[in-house]
């Protein structure tokens, strides 16, 4: 008895289409879309989508429904309660030990010695020396003339602590 050959009777899936790839009669390939074409005859690798002597598409996108109606509300959830480590509460009354490791725990006595230590000390050298120096001078050379010393003694002696 002879044999009839008719080749393929049902499609192939071969998932999304790829320009490299070629494709035989009735593979069936999506784009990046979703939109799924079925190929009419042997497909050459590169024969876009789009070539209607290649591809028929089997899909189309149908008009945009109409948006649906807003649900319901959900019930109204459980406000909870936050926990005890992160909130303030203003306190006036802390003990001794208390103060302490709360300025452990901030770094108190490091931040301290690191820069307000430091910015008194220059601020010491810098400005106080002076002032103090621009304000009892005066006075001390005053005293020194009133108990009978001389200018030229006084001078003298300003030479002598500046040395």
């Amino acid at each position: 008895m002879p044999t009839l050959s008719i080749g393929k009777v049902r499609y192939v899936w071969k998932g999304t289409w790829s320009a490299t790839a070629s494709y035989d009669i009735l593979d069936r390939v999506q784009d990046s879309d979703g939109f799924i074409y079925e190929s009419i005859k042997a497909v050459p690798a590169g024969t876009v989508l789009t070539n209607e002597n290649y591809w028929i598409k089997l899909s189309v996108q149908g008009p945009r429904g109409d948006k649906g109606e807003t649900g319901n509300d959900g019930p109204k959830g459980d406000p909870g309660e936050a926990p005890t480590a992160i909130l303030y509460t203003e306190q006036n009354n802390l003990t001794d030990a208390q103060r302490a490791q709360a300025r452990t725990n901030i770094g108190w006595a490091t931040a301290f010695t690191a820069s307000f230590a430091t910015a008194i000390s220059s601020w010491v050298t810098a400005s106080f020396n002076s002032l103090v120096e621009a304000y009892l001078t005066p006075i001390l050379k005053q005293l020194c003339l009133d108990n009978g010393a001389t200018q030229a003694e006084i001078d003298a002696l300003e030479n002598e602590s500046d040395s």
